[in-house]
């Protein structure tokens, strides 16, 4: 009995040991089915979720400060910061690196050293302009300070651009040429938006940096304080070159190097010998005329430059205190040996000046179309026929503007018509004898034959006159008045952006915050 039970027992437990594996075998298919099915869904969901552009427009995919940017935000960053940088290179080939456009920047290599991409390197600009427009959109969120109506109506004014260039480029809506520049994604509500985060960071930049203030004594005080770098510097320069090409053939290289000491010895000489002739500012003109043809031209020797810009071997002998017009000075370079004969200093202590002009522009007549060229009797009769009608029209022109009473009126209702200058208005302010441009301050300078007119001693708002120029033509020009003193103009842009930069360094912004949804960006 308890054998035959013994036995049967047996094949009860294995039969339910057989039972129990067949279970955990179907449960694992179970398992598997599950998390293949869930692995599913979870691409699904996110192959929905990128090719979702709503998703793209809204999710936010990276917080700073209190701002979230979606993806389709951070991609318009991204890609301006990408474009930026490439069309910058572009100009200035051989400037810098730029990354292959054929292959992912995630896959191309910037920086050798740490191993970072092109992804990586455009990630980090792009985070770090966010970050500065967001602490300021911010700030000026903080300050209750919000667009005006003339900046909202700019951007009505872009959009409407865009919508032209839309329809003018074969889109069949605006929306459509944003997806063809910005991404898919890309809509006429999230381009605005943008715009409007942007010019409220940027216009409250602008009301904090024009909201500091100085007293003319801090002005002065400052300009004169860095006169070294600001004046104006006015010098004329030529350079006797080393005779390089009777060094050619010379291998041996202690020779060479005695044939070069020689040689610039007796440049040296040449230029104290031409130099010892020069007395005033035309003596100089005619030296280096005789010197070489290429000082053919008068301007060719003169040098204007800012002080602080002067390079190291003359800046300091034109700079020094004892200076004065008609100083000259002989200086060793790799070329030669230069002759430099010092003007005068200007310290910008002068207002600048505004104006309107009616331009004819003068024909282009190309030496290059006639067989001669230049000297082709053809093309000089050409020069001549489109300057004597270029004169008539001006003339006549002048003549209806001092018939209409030679005002500033009369001028503007002749500009639409006549000038072919498309500055609105024809009106210049901000005139100077030099182009100063730095921070925020841009004056212009003139042509010489303009700027003699402008800057001529007793010039008085409603003068009026034809003025011929050499590179244009004639210009019928108004003198609208005089602006503020140059040098408190450079004083204050100065000062103005230390103070600027001082609040900005105040002006952090937190660590940026990824979100889960930053896997839907492209980079």
């Amino acid at each position: 009995m308890s054998g035959m039970f013994e036995q049967k027992s047996d094949k009860a437990t294995r039969k339910l040991e057989r039972t129990q594996k067949e279970e955990q075998a179907r449960k694992k298919s179970r398992i598997r089915i599950i998390v293949i099915i869930s692995v599913l869904l979870v691409v699904t969901t996110l192959a929905i979720l990128v090719n979702s552009n709503f998703i793209r427009r809204t999710l936010p995919v990276i917080t700073i400060d209190s701002v979230s940017f979606s993806t389709t935000e951070f991609e318009y960053f991204f890609n301006s910061e990408y474009f930026e940088y490439t069309n910058f290179m572009s100009q200035f080939q051989g400037f810098g690196a730029v990354p292959d456009t054929n292959r992912p920047l995630a896959s191309q290599i910037q920086d050798f050293a740490t191993g970072a991409t092109w992804a990586d390197f455009f990630y980090d600009s792009t985070i770090s302009r966010m970050g500065t427009l967001a602490t300021l959109y911010t700030a000026a969120k903080e300050a209750g300070f919000e667009l005006t109506q003339q900046q909202l109506d700019e951007i009505d004014d872009e959009l409407e651009m865009y919508g032209f260039q839309a329809m003018f480029s074969g889109f069949p809506n605006l929306d459509s040429l944003l997806q063809h520049l910005y991404g898919s994604s890309m809509n006429q509500r999230t381009f605005r938006s943008i715009l409007e985060f942007v010019t409220l960071a940027g216009a409250y930049n602008e009301h904090v940096r024009e909201s500091f203030t100085f007293s003319e004594d801090e002005l002065i005080g400052h300009y004169n304080e860095n006169r070294d770098e600001l004046d104006v510097i006015n010098y004329r320069q030529f350079i006797v070159y080393v005779d390089f090409e009777a060094l050619e053939g010379i291998e041996d290289d202690e020779e060479f190097e005695e044939a070069i000491y020689e040689a610039a010895i007796a440049t040296r000489t040449e230029a104290e010998s031409i130099a010892a002739g020069i007395t005033n500012e035309d003596d100089f003109i005619t030296a280096a005329r005789n010197y070489s043809e290429i000082n053919s031209d008068p301007d060719s020797t003169l040098r204007m430059n800012q002080a602080g810009r002067l390079d190291a071997d003359i800046g300091p002998w034109l700079l020094h205190e004892s200076r004065r017009a008609g100083d000259f000075i002989v200086i060793d370079t790799e070329q030669g040996s230069s002759i430099n004969l010092f003007i005068s200093r200007d310290d910008n202590s002068y207002p600048t000046v505004g104006m309107r002009q009616l331009l004819f522009l003068r024909e282009q007549v190309q030496a290059a179309d006639f067989p001669a060229g230049e000297n082709d009797p053809a093309y000089i009769a050409a020069l001549e026929h489109a300057d004597n009608e270029l004169r008539e029209r001006a003339e006549y022109v002048h003549s209806l503007f001092i018939a209409a009473g030679g005002t500033e009126d009369a001028l503007i209702s002749l500009i639409d018509e006549h000038s072919d200058d498309n500055t609105e208005g024809g009106y210049y302010s901000d005139i100077a004898k030099f182009p100063y441009q730095s921070g925020y301050l841009n004056v212009m300078k003139v042509v010489p034959e303009i700027e003699d007119w402008l800057f001529a001693p007793g010039r008085n708002i409603g003068d009026s006159e034809l003025v011929y120029t050499s590179d244009f033509g004639y210009h019928l020009l108004y003198f609208t008045g005089f602006g503020r003193q140059l040098n408190e103009m450079i004083a204050e842009d100065r000062l103005r952006t230390q103070e600027h930069n001082a609040w900005m360094s105040t002006q952090t912004h937190s660590h940026p915050v990824r979100h889960f949804a930053f896997i839907l960006v492209h980079m």
